[in-house]
């Protein structure tokens, strides 16, 4: 007669830390507390007699014994997960890409068909909200963010922040931003306009109307109602027909940076990597475009 299994539950925790190397990450993939990956490590290694991790400084460290029953395990569990959710292709071939609205709709859907193109059988959903979207496990997800590149993710491109205005409003404001109305000022509210405007001489305070999205942002300046400061990679394709010009010489490098984010239980789905190598060469013909920016 077989020995009673011990709980599933205690070895899902065991295996998700193993795998993820950290208790933390165990807890965020799981939905759960460290303390409770924790506690389910500890029953497990009661259970079977054996220590599966030791600590060493900070960190926890798997033993021999937890790198055997690790190597044992990964196959069960994924056979037993296949067997509950009855559908993993779907989660495999649709693909979420979770960005802003102003990123998606002037750098990623400009390319996006040749994506589609060399993946004819992947669904995207994209999705444009400034909350982070987390799936369910085993949903392929990417995320395209403008942010800090020590606060974490791949680095895509850099960008450079720049002064837009239409045609018009640019020949009549004229190039010297000491004396542009601040009433003719557009702000994106959680932009990093004032960097330029300091670096520029500009008014420190804009008083013209605000936003909260970089693309209306932009699609105010094309309207006539002012100048906005914005990033290079977002104004480049209107400042290439002309329905936007640079309306100051200074070109300034922006604390922040185009990155992709990818959680790590969806980072070895064949879709994400396939979609991250496809990004990496969009990414890099985008930085040695903006890298050749002139202004006309």
């Amino acid at each position: 007669m077989r020995e009673r299994l011990p709980p599933l539950f205690s070895l899902q925790a065991f295996e998700a830390a193993a795998r993820l190397g950290n208790f933390s990450r165990a807890a965020a993939e799981l939905h759960l507390t460290p303390g409770a990956i924790s506690r389910q490590v500890r029953q497990l290694e009661d259970w079977c007699g054996q220590t599966l991790f030791e600590r060493v400084g900070n960190q926890m460290r798997l033993t021999a014994e937890g790198r055997e029953l690790l190597a044992r395990l990964g196959g069960p569990l994924a056979a037993l997960h296949d067997a509950v959710y009855p559908e993993p292709e779907e989660a495999r071939t649709t693909l979420q890409i979770a960005t802003l609205g102003s990123l998606a709709r002037a750098w990623l859907l400009p390319r996006l068909h040749g994506f589609i193109a060399a993946a004819p059988t992947v669904r995207l959903i994209v999705q444009t909200d400034y909350a982070l979207v987390r799936p369910p496990p085993r949903v392929a997800l990417v995320a395209l963010r403008h942010g800090r590149p020590e606060d974490g993710g791949e680095l895509l491109f850099e960008d450079s922040l720049l002064a837009v205005a239409a045609p018009a409003v640019a020949h009549a404001l004229g190039p010297d931003a000491m004396r542009w109305p601040a009433a003719q000022m557009l702000s994106h509210v959680t932009g990093d306009a004032p960097l330029w405007q300091a670096a520029a001489g500009a008014t420190a305070q804009a008083e013209g109307p605000a936003f909260n999205d970089a693309g209306v942002t932009l699609d105010a300046a094309e309207a006539g109602l002012g100048v906005a400061v914005t990033r290079l990679s977002l104004a480049l394709p209107r400042l290439r027909v002309g329905t936007l010009v640079q309306a100051h010489a200074l070109l300034l490098p922006s604390p922040r940076a185009n990155l992709l984010v990818v959680r790590e239980d969806a980072a070895a789905l064949p879709v994400v990597k396939r979609f991250a190598a496809w990004l990496r060469q969009e990414a890099a013909q985008t930085a040695a475009d903006l890298k050749a920016y002139a202004p006309a």
